[in-house]
């Protein structure tokens, strides 16, 4: 059959400004498990080939057609998308983590025949083979689709998939995979690539005891590597920023990714996510000998209330050790924490503030929180009426946005909760490179970062993109500096979480 995956453009009315697109990895998978099996799968990603669908029909002929649903940012056009092609008599299916938390919703909206739940390899193949011989939809496992009286039904759950079946990812299917290069800190030519799906955690904010049911599972090591060597050879690529929910959990894994490393003589600079007390100082420093620049860790909320809250079960007596010893060998660290949980007050902002401070990453990343379908903490919000749901597809696209500050929440004011984050974002762009690493402070990088993020655009959409970064960066500074009884009510200081230690000791 010919298959045609579709990633579907942003709402512009949304995103600030126009970004690079993050590569399709989820479609590339699907893809290339399809051309495996004999069937022809084709991807087209509007973010870069915005053309009508009526020209995506006549170009494509698709016998079936499957749309990536990330997010809210791109409900719209994949509504327009699936509506379409439906009205053409072809088979839509909708997929993606998000997609998956929204099946009824898709359905009753008239723009899908199915929804994909969870990954889409397996389901994917099953259902282009039931569709080509006329079979039984209740058959195909992982789906959700509308009976001829427009309920919905779901068949039964698809099981994991074994991750080496799937092989190295055919990157062939995007014809200019330089238009995916991104900076990340200091380093260009990036790329998102995964080596592993899934978290072990709970977190009451996250949506994976629903998505991967807390299961991690890794790909084998040869097929990651190979799609590295292939876009280093052939596309330039540069740097990696590994999207794992959590990277390198095992020791095995990551001696067999460092010896993977050193026999194919790969050079490439690489970063990725991590959780607190999985590695140790020696691991750090053989990370740093294979290329890794940077890590992320998720702290998200102080220990105490706001972590039982979280469910976070952090190691919290080594995460100063760990940042230091990040430090020391010349890793970039970036840690995160959510702000406005339910219920949250001054004091409790108060604690995250002061915790955060006492520690000594390169970066914070502060994020407010949003409530995420199919979690714990979703339900909770839902159930004390803080949070009042869309009820169709399309009010979410149009209420939506998942980052906003939402002020029913917490006891705190919003403007508050404004400028501490403003105080930390500022703090992070003046702070230097660690050493052994090249560059300035990181708002030179920053600048840097933009420029290269918004190449190759339209000129209107180049200056709207300098023009969204200038107002953020001034509004910024403007909460730091005309705020200064803010900043004192809750104890933010400009000064290093190491040396604050010390002091305090």
């Amino acid at each position: 059959m010919n298959i045609l995956l579709i990633n579907p453009n942003f709402d512009t009315k949304k995103q600030s400004y126009l970004r690079i697109s993050g590569m399709p990895l989820g479609l590339l998978s699907i893809a290339t498990y399809l051309n495996r099996h004999g069937h022809n799968a084709s991807i087209v990603d509007r973010f870069f080939d915005h053309v009508p669908p009526e020209d995506l029909y006549g170009a494509y002929r698709p016998d079936a057609v499957g749309i990536a649903l990330i997010g809210d940012v791109t409900i719209l056009d994949a509504v327009e998308l699936g509506r379409f092609f439906r009205k053409k008599g072809v088979p839509v299916a909708f997929g993606g983590p998000y997609a998956s938390t929204v099946p009824e919703l898709i359905l009753q909206e008239g723009c899908a025949d199915y929804v994909i739940l969870g990954e889409g390899e397996q389901t994917w193949l099953d259902l282009v083979e039931t569709l080509s011989r006329h079979g039984n939809d209740e058959d195909v496992k992982g789906l959700a689709y509308a009976d001829e009286q427009g309920n919905v039904r779901f068949t039964r759950e698809r099981p994991f998939m074994d991750l080496s079946l799937l092989g190295p990812t055919d990157f062939t299917l995007l014809e200019h995979i330089e238009n995916y290069f991104q900076t990340c800190y200091r380093y260009d030519k990036m790329l998102y690539l995964y080596q592993s799906k899934g978290c072990t955690g709970s977190c009451t904010f996250c949506f994976n005891s629903y998505f991967h049911r807390c299961v991690r599972r890794v790909r084998p090591v040869d097929d990651l590597l190979d799609e590295i060597g292939y876009l280093i050879r052939d596309a330039g690529l540069k740097t990696v920023y590994f999207s794992d929910e959590l990277w390198g959990l095992y020791p095995a894994e990551r001696e067999a990714f460092f010896k993977g490393i050193e026999a194919r003589k790969l050079k490439f600079i690489w970063g990725c996510q991590t959780r607190f007390g999985v590695l140790k100082r020696e691991d750090f420093e053989e990370m740093y000998a294979h290329g890794c620049r940077w890590v992320m860790f998720g702290i998200e909320a102080p220990p105490g209330k706001l972590a039982r809250l979280a469910n976070k079960k952090l190691p919290y007596d080594k995460i100063p050790g760990t940042l230091d010893a990040c430090r020391e060998i010349g890793l970039i660290t970036n840690i995160s924490f959510i702000i406005n949980y339910p219920h949250e007050t001054e004091q409790d902002l108060k604690d995250t503030v002061q915790y955060a401070l006492q520690l000594s990453p390169t970066y914070y990343s502060i994020h407010y929180y949003y409530p995420m379908r199919k979690s714990a903490l979703y339900d909770y919000v839902v159930r004390e009426k803080l949070f009042s749901p869309p009820e169709t597809l399309l009010e979410i696209a149009e209420t939506e946005q998942f980052g906003k500050l939402i002020s029913t929440f917490s006891e705190v004011k919003d403007i508050d909760y404004k400028v501490i984050r403003s105080c930390f974002l500022l703090k992070a762009l003046l702070t230097k490179t660690p050493r052994g690493q090249q560059g300035g402070s990181f708002f030179i990088e920053a600048v840097k970062g933009v420029l290269i993020n918004v190449r190759g655009q339209k000129i209107g959409s180049w200056i709207k993109g300098m023009w969204h970064s200038f107002t953020f960066f001034l509004s910024t500074v403007c909460d730091v500096v005309f705020h200064p009884g803010i900043r004192k009510r809750y104890g933010f200081r400009f000064g290093n979480g190491s040396q604050q230690r010390k002091t305090k000791k």
